[in-house]
């Protein structure tokens, strides 16, 4: 079967072979009407594994506040696969994994028919890693109610391995 390895903003891999996998966390501070974060994520496979694709999940949120003060269901992102991770990585013809056409809210996933593709790995190193760039943003108009809140999101991956 796969092991993935993912890796943050940071580079660092760590082993994720046992369930639930792969995870990025994205905690919301100090966001206004108009602002937008990029984080990278990227999972490969570890040597000797075979090849398989990855999916990713919708993601578990909590919020400080409720009602009109509900930061985590304000925001909205999408999600492409790119090796850059920043505002150049959504624009061209980018492939798009959440919200081809429009930032999604965050009870919705990865776009039905995306795959998401994992190298096979040799016999000593680890597969290529598949890239992908989140863009989480409050949009503009957003109610003044959100000022000072603070949400968490944790985007699952679950790899599968293709034989």
């Amino acid at each position: 079967s796969n092991v993935t390895k993912p890796y943050s903003a940071a580079g660092t891999w760590s082993t994720n072979d046992v369930a639930p996998g792969g995870a990025l966390v994205f905690t919301a501070t100090a966001m206004s009407p108009g602002t937008v974060a990029y984080a990278p994520f990227a999972i490969r496979t570890k040597a000797a594994s075979v090849a398989g694709e990855v999916v990713l999940g919708i993601p578990s949120v909590t919020s400080s506040g409720t009602g009109n003060a509900d930061l985590g269901a304000a925001l909205r992102y999408r999600v492409v696969r790119s090796a850059t991770c920043d505002s150049t990585a959504f624009t061209g013809s980018p492939t798009f994994v959440v919200g081809s056409d429009g930032a999604k809210p965050f009870t919705q996933g990865q776009a039905a028919g995306v795959v998401n593709p994992l190298a096979a790995a040799t016999a000593t190193l680890p597969g290529t890693p598949t890239q992908f760039c989140f863009e989480v943003m409050l949009p503009a108009g957003a109610n003044n109610a959100l000022q000072g809140q603070t949400a968490t999101a944790t985007w699952q991956f679950t790899a599968s391995s293709s034989s």
